[in-house]
């Protein structure tokens, strides 16, 4: 062979190597090559990044070596393998159990044996795989209880669009509507006119088209207005495409269990000496409407609320004449509020309220009709009147707020304002400034 084609012959393999290195460094899984003993000879940066957080760096040198602790039997699979090329084992679950948010929690693994001496091994990330397959276990079983255990469900169907398309006598035994009433419409008819927030049914169907499935439950309402506790599942409907095509839905009448169940929960989750919600409780639904903010970027306005000058009242009038107070003042909160708002007592003389769908205009003029309303009480304790008054800060959610307490931070600014301009007042914080 001459100079210039061993030249070329260089050339050629240099750049086929180059090649190769580019592959294995872009390549959307993780490749690692051994002997059969498992001994690394070759493993790109992806599979080394999956095997990092799981074994120290001196055990890499040996694949089976590394996995030992999880999948003690894939050297012997591999060392039993009697073809001279093939498969081994095929996307062979491996569950790491590290619970670190840079591990993968599940690793399907592929042993590929290219000839004698030189296996391959496929290394794959599926724990958000294995995630939604759980879910679509749970989906199953829950569907199999309904199915199993409830004499009263319906079924129905929606299209791509989330209108019920499809209706039959079982929801109409249910719900009290024939066909002719719900058909072309979404589910909010199912829902009061106070809770039947804009999007909320359309809410239900975008995280089944995401996730696959949803289960929703709640107070729904009958065409007699009766209302009935109901549980949903949302299941969506897909071509070989992927493309979601419909939707179809099972509404399970479970009032009397929720009826049981709801006692229990009151006393979990409200203010015994109010009725309105706890701490926890209230920022439990805080948390929930924060994050159907992000997802849906509705408006969402809070508002701190505290009683002027209650340490007065206690000193002034005892303990039990404050607690009368308090009762008073939630419930003509409350009263003033819909069903989807969210009240909570957070401490003392302190309520923090959320409102949904409500931009910070709309809280304004809800703050002020409040503050009139306390103001109007005058609580009669033990014979003699108590003047009452509250101050109130509200604030919209900024557009790039990081969590809840953001927004109620920003609210209990407003709140500190309207204290320092003489109580009884409501105060807001300005867009800018809440950003």
């Amino acid at each position: 062979m001459s100079a210039v084609a061993a030249g070329l012959d260089l050339g050629q393999l240099a750049s086929e190597s180059e090649r190769l290195l580019e592959f294995l460094y872009v390549c959307p899984v993780g490749l690692v090559e051994t002997d059969e003993a498992g001994e690394v000879s070759l493993m790109n940066p992806l599979a080394a990044r999956l095997l990092m957080p799981i074994a120290a760096p001196a055990s890499l040198a040996n694949l089976f070596a590394a996995l030992e602790p999880y999948a003690p039997d894939l050297r012997y699979i591999a060392s039993s393998f009697g073809g001279e090329r093939g498969a081994i084992c095929e996307n062979r679950r491996i569950h790491l159990r590290q619970g670190r948010p840079d591990a993968p929690e599940v690793l399907a693994c592929s042993l590929i044996k290219i000839e004698r001496g030189r296996i391959m091994a496929v290394l794959t990330d599926v724990t958000e795989q294995v995630v939604q397959e759980r879910r679509l276990k749970e989906a199953e079983s829950w569907f199999s209880m309904i199915l199993a255990g409830v004499n009263d469900f319906a079924l129905l169907s929606l299209d791509a669009t989330g209108r019920i398309s499809a209706w039959n006598v079982s929801g109409e035994r249910q719900t009290g509507y024939a066909s002719r009433d719900v058909l072309g419409r979404t589910m909010n008819v199912f829902y009061f006119p106070d809770e039947a927030v804009q999007g909320r049914a359309l809410q239900q169907v975008d995280l089944a088209r995401r996730d696959g499935w949803h289960i929703d439950e709640g107070w729904r309402r009958r065409k007699d207005g009766s209302r009935y506790w109901c549980q949903s599942l949302v299941s969506a409907l897909e071509e070989k495409t992927g493309e979601v095509t419909g939707f179809s839905v099972v509404l399970r009448d479970v009032t009397q269990s929720k009826t049981n169940a709801e006692e229990i929960r009151r006393l979990l989750t409200t203010d015994q000496l109010t009725g309105v919600s706890n701490r926890a409780r209230f920022f439990e639904l805080g948390e929930a409407e924060f994050t159907r903010w992000k997802r849906f970027r509705q408006p969402l306005s809070a508002m701190m609320v505290d009683v002027d000058h209650f340490k007065r009242v206690n000193d002034g009038h005892g303990h039990a004449a404050g607690d009368e107070v308090l009762k008073q003042v939630a419930a003509s909160l409350q009263g003033g509020l819909r069903s989807i708002d969210a009240i909570g007592r957070l401490g003392g003389e302190e309520f923090a309220i959320l409102l949904p769908s409500v931009d910070l205009q709309g809280a304004a003029m809800i703050a002020e009709r409040l503050r009139q309303t306390v103001a109007a009480l005058a609580p009669v304790v033990d014979g003699r009147t108590i003047p009452v008054t509250v101050s109130i800060g509200c604030a919209e959610i900024a557009a790039d707020a990081p969590d809840l307490e953001t927004l109620l931070k920003s609210a209990d600014g407003a709140l500190y304002a309207a204290k320092q301009g003489g109580r009884n007042k409501v105060a807001v914080v300005p867009p800018a400034a809440a950003a």
